[in-house]
């Protein structure tokens, strides 16, 4: 089975619906990626997204000699219209080499593209958690495949993780209650 396949596979059976494959160009049309998206997942009321073929960019990591990459992978209400712009523009970030996906980096100047207008503006690269089941990795020959989670935050709480660590702000989030997948929560902070 192509590596492609294998991902999407795993996709699928972890969000345990039928899913859609969209794909999105950048402006000039010469790099595209497919998002894959699945309503009401993992529950009612929330979407889950996927990229497809972020995996094939170089990501600087390796581990036991094989390269290390990644696809991403976010969750919102479904109410929300723009989450799968956004998770393309990390995409292509990742695909013209300007970015790399490292668990807890954080990106900052994507979602002012989409929204300038809310207090959540930096993205936090985290592993994935909440949906029902783990997406694990795929290991071929020469490569080894997992999942970064989308999690937007606020530059307050960017600012809170730079001081604390990432743990802090975690606990944080934990404590406050808040809910990950509104895009448009107010900061704890």
């Amino acid at each position: 089975m192509e590596q492609k396949e294998m991902i999407l596979q795993r996709i699928k059976e972890v969000f345990e619906k039928p899913v859609k494959c969209d794909t999105f160009y950048t402006e000039d049309e010469k790099v595209s990626i497919e998002i894959v998206s699945c309503a009401n997942s993992p529950f009612q009321g929330v979407t889950s997204y996927s990229t497809l073929g972020v995996y094939q960019c170089e990501n600087l990591l390796t581990i036991d000699g094989k390269e290390l990459n990644v696809e991403f992978v976010g969750i919102c209400d479904s109410r929300n219209i723009w989450f799968d712009g956004l998770l393309s523009t990390c995409a292509f970030a990742m695909k013209k080499g300007k970015v790399r996906a490292h668990p807890y980096e954080v990106y900052s100047d994507i979602i002012p593209v989409y929204q300038p207008n809310i207090d959540m503006k930096p993205i936090l690269l985290i592993p994935p958690f909440s949906l029902n089941h783990d997406l694990g990795v795929i290991e071929t020959d020469n490569r080894i495949v997992t999942w970064l989670m989308l999690n937007p935050i606020s530059e307050n709480e960017f600012i809170y993780m730079q001081k604390h660590g990432v743990e802090k702000l975690i606990d944080a989030f934990v404590q406050y209650d808040i809910d990950i997948y509104d895009l448009y929560r107010k900061s704890i902070f």
